[in-house]
């Protein structure tokens, strides 16, 4: 998986990780957040590869599917640029008044 998908899906996993099974949400953050991989995974659960394979997907695609139905994802990284936005807009007007 390329670097921006394992960012998504770590942002994903955190706006919409409670609608997951424990074990999914688990492997999945294993996977995301731990960068374990799928045999390690299995070895840690004590389940085969193909499950935790098959589980990562689903979880995903439900992830997906959630943020296109709703979109509280953009709508968060909207608001993050906003207050980034406003820290620069804040400091800038702060060195103006001191000149």
């Amino acid at each position: 998986m390329e670097l921006f998908e394992t960012i998504r899906l770590g942002d994903l996993l955190d706006v919409y990780g409670q609608v997951l099974t424990n074990k999914k949400r688990e492997m999945l953050s294993m996977y995301v957040f731990d960068n374990m991989s799928y045999q390690e995974i299995a070895e840690n659960l004590g389940i085969s590869k193909p499950a935790v394979l098959d589980s990562i997907r689903v979880a995903s695609v439900k992830l997906e599917d959630m943020e296109s139905k709703l979109g509280f994802l953009k709508f968060r990284q909207s608001l993050q640029k906003i207050v980034s936005t406003s820290k620069n807009i804040k400091q800038d007007l702060q060195k103006f008044l001191k000149e």
